[in-house]
């Protein structure tokens, strides 16, 4: 490439043969051109690669390979590797409307400091259904975007610095999930965000296989567990959490421990998932599904009198 693009579009794919085509296509239909593309696979299992062959001789387009590390890993390479002056990310299975790009570099050259510009999107089902439009410039900040019921930017929406986000350290690469929230509430403290009022991405909520585990599926769920565990911890240490942030962060931490007592239950450890439901319960009091989940285990488990 003899000149640096203005754009890098950085998008990670694990065993997503299915979508990434419907991705990349979305990207080379921009009405903004100045881009390139690099896609990391992060040690896919099905034919991602085969299907990734098809963009290998296309001067704008790299593909990039590891072994699988997450996808927070995933994106921090394609960022080091990032000619662009900005990032835009992509998730496998999402896709952009064509003028995307072309909205969202307008609203950086019209800035005259750094910002984080995302948008909103819609959310679809596996078989075309629209199930959700999501608005996501409407809530307060970052935080409440994320735990409060509000839309926090979704991370197929945004563009950001190149230069910003090597400052903020990228994605913790120790993070499995939530790695794109932990990114967004640091950006938060740096930048402003600014949401562009039109629905620019579609989101696909795709229901994954067996096939989409790299390796067995409680050493996934240990690390999903033990992911989104650092992540509210990281949360919880805020210095400047008010009353409203630590009843929704309290929330976050009841689903948490619902989600942990849900492993114990398929591990036969009925002991150990009613102390999981116990705590969902202590931190969320008024929530019913702590309460089913506990009494299900008296229900489920082979003896009552489990030590």
């Amino acid at each position: 490439m003899s000149k640096k693009p203005f754009v890098s579009v950085v998008i990670p794919i694990f065993n997503g043969a299915l979508f990434i085509a419907r991705a990349v296509e979305s990207v080379l239909a921009q009405t903004y051109k100045d881009f390139e593309i690099i896609i990391v696979d992060d040690g896919s299992t099905d034919d991602s690669r085969v299907v990734l062959t098809q963009f290998a001789n296309q001067p704008f387009i790299r593909c990039l390979y590891q072994d699988n590390a997450g996808p927070a890993q995933a994106r921090n390479l394609g960022i080091e590797s990032a000619l662009g002056e900005y990032i835009a990310f992509l998730d496998c299975d999402d896709f952009w409307f064509p003028e995307k790009l072309e909205a969202q570099v307008a609203m950086l050259r019209g800035n005259s400091h750094p910002v984080l510009v995302h948008s909103n999107y819609e959310v679809i089902a596996s078989e075309g259904r629209i199930i959700q439009q999501a608005k996501a410039g409407q809530t307060r900040d970052a935080f409440h975007k994320a735990f409060s019921g509000g839309q926090a930017p979704l991370l197929s929406t945004t563009i950001i610095s190149r230069i910003l986000l090597e400052q903020v350290g990228k994605f913790d690469p120790n993070l499995w999930v939530s790695e794109d929230s932990d990114l967004i509430l640091r950006l938060y403290e740096r930048v402003p965000f600014e949401c562009i009022e039109q629905t620019l991405v579609h989101k696909f909520q795709q229901i994954h296989g067996d096939s989409d585990i790299p390796y067995d599926k409680d050493t996934h769920q240990k690390n999903v567990l033990t992911s989104r565990e650092r992540f509210l911890t990281c949360v919880q240490n805020r210095p400047t959490l008010n009353q409203e942030q630590l009843t929704a962060l309290n929330r976050e931490w009841s689903s948490f421990y619902i989600m942990k007592g849900g492993f114990q239950e398929r591990q036969g450890r009925w002991a150990e998932a009613r102390r999981q439901y116990l705590s969902a319960i202590a931190k969320e009091p008024f929530r019913l599904r702590g309460y089913t989940r506990f009494l299900r285990t008296f229900l489920m488990s082979p003896s009552n009198f489990e030590k």
